[in-house]
């Protein structure tokens, strides 16, 4: 995996989020997203990572979004 053309880090309690613009070998962009614990102790999970490549991100980000007007107006009632 090369270093990524761009990224976005999010601090969340004792979780560290990444979200990296990449592109692969053929110069193809995508998307990777780590959740990385911050707390490392022996027997924790280590770093997660999902891959959305270019013809899933307008369907990735659409279903994010719903989700997460959902959870939003879920926490108001």
């Amino acid at each position: 995996m090369e270093n990524p053309t761009k990224t976005v880090r999010v601090s969340a309690g004792t979780r560290i989020y990444y979200i990296d613009a990449h592109k692969d070998k053929k110069g193809q962009p995508y998307i990777s997203i780590s959740e990385i614990p911050v707390d490392r102790s022996p027997g924790k999970k280590e770093r997660q990572r999902i891959f959305i490549h270019t013809e899933d991100i307008d369907k990735f980000a659409a279903a994010f979004a719903e989700v997460a007007n959902h959870v939003k107006n879920e926490s108001q009632r």
